[in-house]
């Protein structure tokens, strides 16, 4: 049932990204996809292997939608939101932009939880939050001094 919903959720995920126009060169995005695959597999590893703070389900499609979860549709979102970053001028529509895509995120973490696939001990939304937002500030400085790079590579 999780594995079925997410992977829907992660399908028009996928084909809305794909098909909207992207401001975003291709580099770029695989930059970021990796960038917070990176980052969240690696604080997932600490706090699912060392700290012991997150359960993940035994059965293979809870493993299946875990995966599907934090290696397709996070990091599709940061890059989509990032992408559409670039559109928006107002500084307040480009806080609320990035809280809705860390909120995004955690509201889907939160329905893992619902579903079963992983279960918290000494762990709750409030941590996800705030793994998600240094998450997403990481990634954006990174995508900042990236793209500097790039223009600065590009002037020579």
């Amino acid at each position: 049932m999780s594995f079925t919903i997410y992977s829907t959720i992660s399908l028009f995920a996928i084909i809305y990204c794909t098909v909207r126009p992207k401001i975003l060169n291709t580099l770029e995005l695989t930059m970021i996809f990796l960038v917070v695959m990176y980052l969240d597999s690696n604080v997932m590893d600490l706090v699912m292997l060392n700290l012991d703070r997150i359960v993940l389900g035994k059965t293979s499609s809870d493993r299946f939608t875990f995966y599907l979860s934090f290696i397709v549709l996070y990091p599709l979102i940061i890059a989509c939101s990032l992408d559409h970053l670039r559109k928006v001028k107002a500084g307040f529509a480009k806080v609320l932009l990035i809280l809705l895509a860390v909120f995004s995120i955690v509201g889907l973490e939160n329905g893992l939880k619902y579903l079963q696939v992983l279960t918290y001990k000494n762990w709750n939304w409030s941590l996800d939050l705030l793994q998600w937002l240094c998450i997403y500030m990481i990634t954006f400085f990174l995508h900042y001094l990236f793209r500097k790079l790039v223009l600065k590579e590009l002037d020579h």
